[in-house]
């Protein structure tokens, strides 16, 4: 027995040597993608230093509301899609725990039992035994055994390369929960801020056409003297009327909000009470003043484009395994009666012990194996290299977004802050009586228009810096959790 467990050691230090001389697929090295720390766009005056970890960076925060930040806080505990993720980290867990037992022997209990019969036997046995069959041509015989049957059946190469794999595709399913976080994170904040912004459009587009039913009664009243047109008045009519129809498209638009908001923290539909109003949410000072350098490793989406290279390359090894040998350990013990009439009476107790190995000779499929597990290899390295250049462009883009969007915001502010000046002059001349009140009131008009239009930019600003923030993979690493509720 010594002498067996000695020769099997030696078969597996030999066996992970030539494991070592390459026998067993690629040694995985990380592709060069190239230098990930220059931004073209970046203009925003964001220096790339090191020591900054944008994941664990609460972003969010910074806008003061805790409404949104209550928001955050059960989605990222309740989200249906970060919980299904979670139970996919628990069976990849699972899984490799499983290739890990692989190393461990199995035990069973088991026990046999027959009857037979012998012809033209002569009985020539010794001992215990000897009466079992008698000394005649033809004899009858029964038999059982009982007892512990421990066995040992592994490929090391096999059960190393699995772990690999499984290894491999833990980590993957840990960065789908990231991206899935990530995800979830900017849905929420794009939402609440959407929710902000259509309250505030509601209000404005009521102000607006409770300023056009006054132009149109105005309008009236002149035609009526002879000073305007029907014409005029017509004018005015179509304009309050196509005002009128956004009302309920902007309420419909609230309901479908809010919901969306309620779905993502799995609560049934109902309405939100936000803390702020879309005024109050500023976006001056919200961009990090410095990026780490390593702002794209940090990007889920390329964390597990890496994890499935590691897979790929782990699985080219477990294909290639099976030409090596399985080795087969039993060492069955226990006891043995050979008279069915002595049932419970056992006649002795017994041990075995047997070592056996196998390995393909011919079997061409599994060349057909090596060479799939190959291919896909090819396409996970391509595939990880897509996804960092494709990455590199999604961040360039959503700094040359937020850039142009933040020059948008500044031209729409100062239009609005120009249409208010005019409109506060206008409404003094006309105390003073210099002017018509129907110019103040157009001037009325404008304002709201303008006002209006303010709300529309600075809602694409803010989801430009939400689609910034998650190009950056900012916040996913809040109160992080693997585990299961």
């Amino acid at each position: 027995m010594i002498k067996v467990i000695v020769r099997y050691r030696f078969l597996a230090i030999s066996l992970l040597f030539l494991s070592g001389c390459g026998l067993m697929g690629p040694t995985y090295q990380k592709p060069d993608v190239g230098n990930l720390d220059a931004f073209r766009s970046n203009t925003s005056g964001i220096q790339v230093e090191s020591g900054v970890n944008l994941s664990d960076v609460s972003w969010w925060t910074k806008f003061d509301d805790g409404t949104l930040n209550d928001l955050i806080d059960q989605a990222l505990e309740h989200n249906n899609n970060i919980q299904m993720a979670i139970g996919n980290i628990a069976v990849a867990e699972a899984q490799l725990k499983q290739v890990h037992m692989g190393w461990i022997p199995t035990l069973n209990l088991g026990g046999t039992a027959g009857v037979g019969q012998v012809f033209g036997f002569n009985n020539g046995i010794q001992g215990p035994s000897a009466g079992f069959l008698p000394n005649q041509p033809n004899a009858n015989f029964n038999f059982y055994s009982a007892g512990l049957i421990p066995t040992y059946s592994l490929n090391v190469f096999q059960l190393i390369k699995q772990g690999d794999a499984a290894s491999a595709n833990l980590e993957i399913q840990k960065y789908a929960k990231d991206a899935t976080r990530l995800a979830v994170i900017s849905q929420v904040v794009g939402g609440y801020f959407t929710l902000l912004a259509v309250n505030e459009q509601l209000q404005e587009q009521r102000q607006f056409i409770t300023d056009l039913t006054e132009l149109v009664e105005l309008n009236k009243i002149q035609h009526k003297h002879g000073y305007l047109a029907l014409t005029d008045i017509q004018q005015a009519q179509e304009q309050l009327e196509q005002a009128k129809m956004q009302l309920p498209t902007l309420e419909a638009n609230k309901v479908a909000t809010e919901n969306a908001l309620q779905v993502l923290v799995n609560q049934n539909p109902g309405s939100i009470q936000p803390d702020n109003e879309f005024a109050d949410i500023g976006t001056d000072n919200i961009i990090p003043g410095s990026l780490p350098s390593s702002v794209l490793r940090n990007r889920p989406d390329i964390k597990q484009a890496e994890g499935q290279l590691k897979l790929a390359n782990a699985n080219i090894g477990v294909a290639t395994s099976n030409f090596f040998p399985t080795i087969d350990i039993t060492t069955p013990l226990g006891l043995f009666n050979m008279n069915y009439a002595n049932l419970f009476n056992p006649s002795g107790d017994f041990w075995a012990a047997q070592i056996t190995a196998k390995m393909p000779i011919l079997n061409a499929g599994l060349f057909a194996l090596v060479k799939e597990k190959k291919a896909d290899y090819y396409v996970a390295y391509y595939n990880y290299i897509q996804t960092v250049k494709s990455a590199f462009a999604n961040v360039d883009n959503s700094f040359s977004s937020y850039n142009m969007i933040n020059k948008t915001a500044e031209a729409a502010n100062n239009y609005y802050a120009v249409t208010k000046l005019n409109y506060q002059l206008n409404h003094k001349n006309y105390k003073l009586g210099y002017i018509a009140y129907s110019d103040t009131l157009s001037s009325k008009l404008t304002q709201d228009s303008a006002e209006i239009n303010l709300t529309q930019v600075k809602l694409q600003q803010l989801q430009a810096l939400v689609n910034l923030y998650q190009a950056l993979a900012g916040g996913y690493n809040y109160k992080n959790t693997d585990k299961m509720k």
